[in-house]
């Protein structure tokens, strides 16, 4: 068995353990939907480690953490949602895959935090205008509606960098933006449409064609500044330097 594979399957056992004391076996197998022979294998596993404890009772055999790891276990994980909820707090909007690449942790383990998180009432889980993420913020943050609107579209490369392209020329054609970023006419018409629906672009006459600019240059620069949203999408200074280090805002802006 894949090493990577088994080290999570003995992690979902030992949270669920942790979490309901006295489980038997054929009941382990059925709320992970595992087969009973594998999860057997994994218990006599975490016992060896002297990770679980057996008792028989009534006829079945009981699972449980060892002592020595139960105040291990809790520091442990205080200290893994502590560090998700900063994360949030310092970049609200996230997903679930996006935390659990930069926190370098598995999905069905950030799954799990979040969704006790959520239990706990510190974050809450916002559906993108999709459907397609859960986006994930502080309980009780102050983040209006038109910013996580903006967070959100520009977590998302593409928009990113049409709107890093206007922050440097504030007023491009068509033609012109899908010139420097080297976009398909289809695709880039699809992302200025979306930029203009959500009040981060607009459209006005240029000349005998429609010019493309952006409707609050001051908020979207704060909302970059303060986010670095460039940084989490691994947009590299070298790739963006002639659009970057030509904008003013950060000394403007402290």
């Amino acid at each position: 068995m894949n090493e990577f594979r088994e080290e999570e399957i003995q992690r979902r056992i030992y949270d669920l353990i942790s979490q309901n004391p006295g489980l038997h076996l054929s009941k382990i197998a059925e709320l992970l939907d595992m087969k009973i022979f594998e999860v057997k294998y994994h218990l006599q596993s975490l016992e060896n480690k002297g990770i679980i404890h057996v008792t028989k009772d009534a006829g079945y055999e009981r699972y449980y953490l060892q002592k020595s790891r139960i105040k291990a276990r809790e520091k442990r994980t205080f200290g893994t949602r502590e560090t998700i909820y900063n994360l949030i707090a310092q970049k609200p909007g996230l997903h679930l895959s996006k935390i659990a690449e930069m926190l370098q942790m598995s999905i069905p383990l950030t799954d799990y935090h979040l969704i006790s998180l959520q239990k706990e009432g510190k974050i809450t889980a916002v559906k993108d205008d999709k459907g397609y993420f859960k986006r994930y913020y502080v309980a009780g943050s102050e983040i209006k509606v038109e910013e996580k609107q903006i967070i959100e579209t520009l977590r998302k490369k593409t928009p990113l960098k049409i709107v890093l392209l206007l922050l440097k020329r504030n007023n491009l054609q068509h033609k012109d933006i899908m010139e420097l970023l080297h976009m398909p006419s289809s695709s880039l018409s699809y992302h200025l449409t979306r930029l203009e629906e959500y009040g981060i672009i607009e459209v006005h006459p240029y000349g005998r064609e429609r010019g493309y600019a952006l409707k609050n240059r001051d908020e979207i620069i704060r909302i970059l500044k303060k986010y670095e949203l460039h940084l989490e999408l691994h947009l590299t200074i070298d790739e963006f330097k002639d659009m970057w280090d030509d904008l003013s805002y950060r000394d403007s802006l402290g």
